[in-house]
């Protein structure tokens, strides 16, 4: 077994998906595991391009909470991935050390959030703030669970990376 696989077994193990998939309730789950709360925040992709994540999410880790940032647009199922990728993020710790100086927010995103106060942001953290393999292992991630979370329930579980006999 790959250091990877075992990541994301231990990610769903400490946090199950729910059956059948509801994207709120596993958040709200997250949320509890991590002692924080998390709140989604649509914006139009054009002030995500600006943080460049290129149009499609974003997270902003405060204090006491976590907020993820997303494109309006999106489908539903497009939402799921983007947010899963985020939380897939949180997870596998690959949020910054609090001893780095937070990022402000880029001017038109701070406008469209105006109740986030730049004195409570840890950090912020797109697509290009995370490295290759961090970026690659939450794509991993964002896409496994959404298989997942697809398939009829089982007694267990668990990811699985393509099993070789």
């Amino acid at each position: 077994m790959t250091s990877m696989e075992a990541r994301f077994r231990d990610a769903a193990r400490t946090v199950p998906l729910p059956s059948p998939w509801n994207l709120s309730a596993y958040l709200a789950d997250v949320a509890a595991h991590r002692g924080r709360s998390i709140t989604l925040r649509p914006v139009p992709a054009a002030m995500l391009a600006e943080t460049g994540c290129r149009g499609s999410g974003l997270w902003v880790a405060r204090k006491h909470d976590d907020i993820i940032v997303y494109d309006a647009a999106a489908t539903d199922r497009n939402i799921d991935h983007i947010v899963l990728h985020e939380v897939g993020h949180m997870l596998l710790g690959h949020g910054k050390d609090d001893a780095e100086p937070a990022a402000p927010l880029a001017p038109t995103l701070a406008a469209l959030l105006p109740s986030i106060s730049p004195h409570s942001i840890r950090h912020v953290l797109g697509r290009n703030d995370f490295g290759e393999a961090n970026e690659r292992d939450a794509e991993v991630f964002a896409d496994m669970t959404m298989v997942y979370a697809t398939l009829p329930r089982r007694r267990t579980r668990s990811f699985r990376l393509f099993r070789r006999r």
